[in-house]
């Protein structure tokens, strides 16, 4: 049978209902079928299909769930892709983040930092430490709940004009894009260090990455009951030699430690939203390991290196799960 879209979002806007008494619940409104879109990897003229909602108001564990049923969001419009028609393969991508080691590659990039006098004289794991990278010389680094400011969006305009050759970016695009969000904000957790770490508890946040007092970047992150997600990246195009790309993935790995540590033991993983085989700018997120990618027909994440083989058998979509036949599950 194909992957059906719509096979758990019968009850989606009754989330939530009956737990936490008093508390507000999450909001949907089901949007159906969306219509068939350009891919924006493959570029396929109508090559992309899914199933739509719009959150008014969505509670983190609810988000949570969703994530670990493929699902994803854009400002407060949630989408699954249809993969039984759509022209790309879209997999879930997660990495254990306690488990997660420093490449050559990464330990290469913070010794430049060092030589730039971005960071202090530390060892390079603790670099990535808030408490020590904020002490740099020339870096500091702000975690803070979503919201628009003039800065962020001077610095979002430049970036889609330089990387994405967006010429459009406007103010209220910014807006409802990166920074309003239906995730209502949940602190459960007791103590100054969660305080320190997460100032409204979980939620939507902005990392902000400042040089030398300027703004050089944001990372838009959700951080739920067992993950920090992360949304998108932009960055001043003045500071694309700093490789802030992987460095800010490389600290959004170690503030999940840091939730880990202070805030909740269940906060584990970091999300990087879809990794797409068929799309080389894509595939880069497999290196960050150890990867885990999401199986949405039995809905558990799988080992990426037990993926792959699969992924080469048939590159349209496939489950991981050997059992089940993968020639069944996308329409010729």
């Amino acid at each position: 049978m194909p992957v059906a879209p719509t096979s758990d979002t019968s009850n989606v806007s009754q989330m939530g209902r009956g737990r936490h008494a008093g508390a507000e619940q999450t909001q949907l409104q089901i949007l159906g079928m969306q219509r068939r879109s350009r891919c924006g990897y493959c570029h396929t003229p109508n090559g992309s299909s899914c199933f739509g909602a719009r959150a008014r108001l969505l509670r983190c564990s609810d988000y949570q769930a969703l994530i670990d049923r493929g699902w994803r969001r854009s400002g407060s419009l949630l989408y699954l892709t249809d993969h039984s028609s759509s022209c790309c393969a879209y997999y879930s991508i997660r990495t254990h983040a306690l488990s997660h080691t420093l490449q050559q590659s990464e330990k290469k990039l913070l010794r430049k930092w060092r030589r730039w006098e971005l960071l202090g004289d530390s060892a390079p794991g603790s670099a990535l430490d808030s408490s020590v990278v904020t002490a740099g010389r020339r870096l500091v680094v702000r975690l803070e709940p979503a919201a628009y400011s003039e800065e962020k969006y001077l610095v979002f305009e430049r970036y889609q004009r330089a990387v994405h050759n967006d010429m459009d970016a406007s103010r209220s695009g910014f807006q409802s894009f990166l920074c309003s969000s239906p995730l209502m904000f949940d602190d459960t957790t007791d103590g100054a260090a969660s305080g320190r770490l997460l100032s409204r508890g979980l939620g939507s946040y902005h990392q902000c990455y400042y040089v030398d007092g300027r703004l050089a970047a944001v990372g838009v992150i959700d951080v739920l009951p067992t993950c920090v997600s992360s949304v998108y990246l932009f960055y001043d195009p003045e500071f694309s030699d700093l490789s802030l790309g992987t460095y800010s993935s490389l600290r959004e790995i170690a503030l999940v430690r840091e939730l880990n540590r202070y805030v909740s033991p269940d906060i584990k993983y970091y999300y990087m939203g879809y990794f797409i085989p068929s799309c080389p700018k894509m595939t880069y997120k497999a290196r960050w390991r150890p990867a885990e990618l999401l199986d949405l027909v039995t809905f558990e994440w799988i080992p990426i290196d037990q993926c792959l083989e699969r992924i080469r058998q048939h590159p349209a979509f496939c489950t991981f799960d050997p059992r089940i036949s993968s020639r069944n599950i996308v329409r010729n």
